[in-house]
Order: C-alpha cells, then structure tokens, then sequence
C-alpha cells in the first residue's frame, strides 16, 4: 500500500476514498498542519493531497501555503473550489509550488492517476537524493559540457576545442577573458586532460602577492637570503614539478618579477633567492589575464618577449553576455548544486525568475551568476525561486524581460509584441509588484492590523506606512 496525506477539514467522500484503496492507496487523514506533521514523521509520505472548500474564508491562502511549505519533500495534489482558482495568489501558487490541481467535484479516476504519477516522480527523487549518482560536479544528462566545464553554446564548442587542442600539447599557454568567466576551471581542465594529469597543479594568484615577495615565493629562498627567511623555503615552480603551474593574473606581476619568469621559461631553471645554484626542472606553465597585454606592453607595464614566451597558444573564455543560452542551464546546474552541498529543499525556478536571468545582462559573467544562485536557494521561502529572490543589481544596463502570463496579469501594466508575449520594462518593476503583492498579503491576512503585519513582514510600523504609501494602498484605522 502507499501512504497517502491529505490534509483537510473535512474527510474526503467515501466513494473516493473506497476507489483509492482498491488502487492500493492508504488514505490518512490530518485536520490540521500540526497533525500532519505527526503522521509525517511516522509514514515519511510520498505524495499529499490538500482539499479546500470555504470560499468565504479569509484564511484559504494560508490554510492552501502552510502544509505545502512545511513539508516541500511532498508532491502536492490541491482539491479547489473553482472559485478559488480565480484567485491570483492561489493561482500563482498552483503553478509554483503544486504537482498538480482539481477543482470540486472531485474525479476520482483522474486523482488515482495523478496520484500515482506523482509517486512515481517522488519515489525516484528521494532514490537520487539518498545515491551517490548526481554528486555536484557530475555530468548529468541534463547539463551538456565538456572537461567539467558546462555550457552547449557555439562559443563553448569553440572553447572545448581549444582545451582540447591545448591539453594534447605541452606548450605554455595565456588564458584571457573577463573576470569571473572561469579561466581557472580552463587551467585546470586543460591539466587534468594532458599528458601531466598524474602530476600536481599549482595555482598562485599573481596579484594576491606583494611584489617584494613574489620573487621568493615563485622561486623560493635559502636560509637567511633576507631579514625574515628563518628556513629555507621551496618555491611554487619547484612545488609543481611533473605538473602544471597555474599563474593566475599574470598581468598584475611586476616587472622586476617578469624578467626573473622570462630567463625560467627561457632555460627551465629555477634559482632560489640567495642561491648562486640553479636547478633545471619540469613544469608547464599556464598564465590567465583579465588585463589587455597587448595594451600593456604598449604602456609599457608588461613585456613583450614574456608575452611571446607564454602566449605561443591563446585562449579566451567567453562572458555570459555572449552565451545567452547557456544561463539557463548554468541556473539550473548550480541550483542542483547548492541542493546537494546545502542540503536544501527541492527548489526550481519560477518561468519569472528564469526570465529575468536571461534578460540580465551579468557584469560578473559565471562567477555572478553562481553567487545569485546560491543567495537565492539560501532565501526562497517557497518552492519556487522567484524574481524577488534574485539579488541583481538594478543600476546595471537593464533589460527588457519577457515575462509568463502570470506576472504579466499581477503587473498591471504591460504590452505584446508580434507573437502575443508579455513584456515588462524592467526587473525593477518586477520587484516593485513583488513588494506590493506581499504588502497587500500582509494587510489582508492581519485584517488590515498595521502593528501585526509590520511584525509579520518584519519592518516596523513607519517602514510599513511609508511602503502603503509608496503602492497606494489605503492606511486603515487599524494599529
């Protein structure tokens, strides 16, 4: 038999519940979020079906949120009244958060099945959860890439060729792209698909080192070489041997340290400070740059026979702004990831939130793009991450965003293009209906109680009267 919850005031009709049990359904009945969260903790419920009849009654969003909420490892089947799913925060909910929905009177052959197919999607959730199969660097079907890199689009497929080409050579090699655009993860997938695999790879940030240091620390240094080197000390070049040293921000080095780079990748001989004794070693050298070299040299900040010497293969890692559709996919390959290291809820991202993803225009590139990600999972309160759960930034170059139908109808204001689509001005405006949805959800839900729903909402009572005022809602009497 399979457990099902169902959460409601009153009992489901016994024909229904006679139907279920004959397609091997125990049916377990909670009057209320408390109860069901007993019965939870004995049976570990699968599927659960929430059944609300009072259209009069205020409440009905609550009584709808409150079970689905505190129980996110359920799929959720809701029983409606049709005049509920008029409501727009129900319906918005429905789509959100639910598995699926009926309105009254209830088809019991067509629960049954939507019932099973929910415990069948459940049940195979909760096997991968518990596996070891999907760890959060693995390459699962749903996210296409290559060399631990994700990403589909015709510049990726230009990148993985490049990689590819570079880790069946042994030359040294400039990685250059913007920040956050994943030069290391390059570095690295180059190493770990060459010949050096078995070797280490050493990463050193060039510019996360003074420049007195640098020399010592690249090269290392003899007991006594200066005032503070106590013990001798072996440097990163000698530390990667058989391998690959990564030098990262190489066009911050200074240019007392690139001429002491320039003689090592001449000869391939490492002189530790304070030593008059060289020592010929094998390392690769891998060098990543946000800096314009060619613009450097012209400055004369940067030498250009260092730049030949590291250069002899270029790479570049394109921005997010030129691989529009992989955001989507790199969204969804780190929101599976925070779901495995953060041990959260099953979360998805609402057609919204995607929406405003797309149309952003990501200064930050991967790296911002992770970071909003992870932020958003830590805060969703629902199941679904939405707009307002997305810390973007509104002063960068804002976009126009085409929304699902949903939010266009709670926006208020909106137009279509040629294809019939919604079209909002900005996120901003996004957030703004967000703000005033949750104000009037407030106010509603504490009978207009201004002190109760500042306490809710969690601002005080000025803040919330200057909120009213800012979405012209009207101040009540209430306090």
């Amino acid at each position: 038999m399979r457990n099902l919850l169902v959460v409601s005031q009153s009992h489901l009709p016994g024909d229904i519940v006679s139907l279920l049990e004959r397609k091997h359904w125990a049916v377990i009945h909670a009057q209320d979020l408390k109860i069901a969260r007993h019965l939870d903790m004995q049976h570990h419920f699968l599927v659960g079906c929430v059944v609300l009849h009072n259209t009069k009654n205020t409440q009905l969003t609550e009584r709808l949120q409150a079970p689905v909420l505190s129980l996110p490892h359920i799929k959720w089947i809701a029983a409606l009244d049709e005049e509920l799913v008029e409501m727009l925060d129900i319906k918005r909910f429905i789509t959100e958060s639910l598995y699926d929905f009926q309105v009254f009177p209830i088809e019991g052959a067509r629960l049954a099945t939507v019932l099973g197919h929910a415990y069948g999607m459940a049940k195979i959730e909760r096997e991968l959860q518990h596996s070891d199969q999907l760890p959060p660097t693995s390459h699962a079907p749903d996210f296409p890439g290559r060399f631990g890199v994700i990403g589909k689009s015709t510049v990726m497929l230009t990148l993985y060729r490049m990689l590819q080409r570079a880790a069946e050579s042994d030359a040294s090699v400039l990685i250059t792209g913007p920040t956050g655009t994943g030069k290391e993860l390059a570095a690295r997938a180059i190493h770990s698909h060459s010949a050096r695999a078995e070797g280490p790879f050493v990463a050193i940030n060039c510019a996360a080192i003074t420049p007195t240091l640098l020399q010592s620390e690249l090269f290392g240094h003899e007991k006594g070489a200066f005032t503070s080197a106590s013990t001798r000390k072996t440097g990163y070049i000698q530390t990667a041997v058989g391998g690959t040293l990564f030098l990262d921000e190489i066009g911050d080095l200074p240019l007392e340290s690139q001429a002491a780079l320039l003689r090592f990748l001449e000869d391939k001989i490492v002189t530790p400070v304070g030593s008059t004794r060289g020592k010929e070693v094998d390392v690769r050298i891998i060098a990543s740059t946000n800096v314009d070299l060619e613009q450097a040299i012209q400055d004369k900040r940067f030498r250009a026979d260092l730049y030949y010497r590291l250069a002899f293969l270029t790479i570049q890692t394109p921005g997010l702004s030129s691989r529009e559709e992989d955001i989507e996919l790199l969204a969804k390959y780190f929101l599976a990831e925070v779901m495995v290291t953060a041990g959260t809820r099953r979360l998805r991202f609402s057609e919204a939130a995607l929406a405003v993803m797309r149309g952003y225009a990501w200064p930050g590139n991967v790296r911002e793009l992770r970071s909003v990600v992870f932020q958003a999972a830590l805060s969703c309160e629902g199941l679904a991450i939405r707009p307002e759960n997305l810390k973007i930034h509104l002063d960068s170059p804002a976009l126009k965003i085409e929304f699902p139908m949903e939010t266009r109808e709670a926006s208020g204001t909106h137009h279509r293009n040629s294809n019939g689509s919604a079209i909002l001005g900005s996120l901003k405006n996004a957030r703004e209906q967000s703000e005033k949805r949750n104000l009037e959800f407030a106010l509603e839900r504490h009978a207009s109680n201004v002190t109760r729903a500042a306490q809710d909402l969690g601002v005080s009572r000025m803040t919330l009267y200057r909120l009213m005022a800012k979405h012209g809602l009207a101040r009540s009497g209430a306090n």
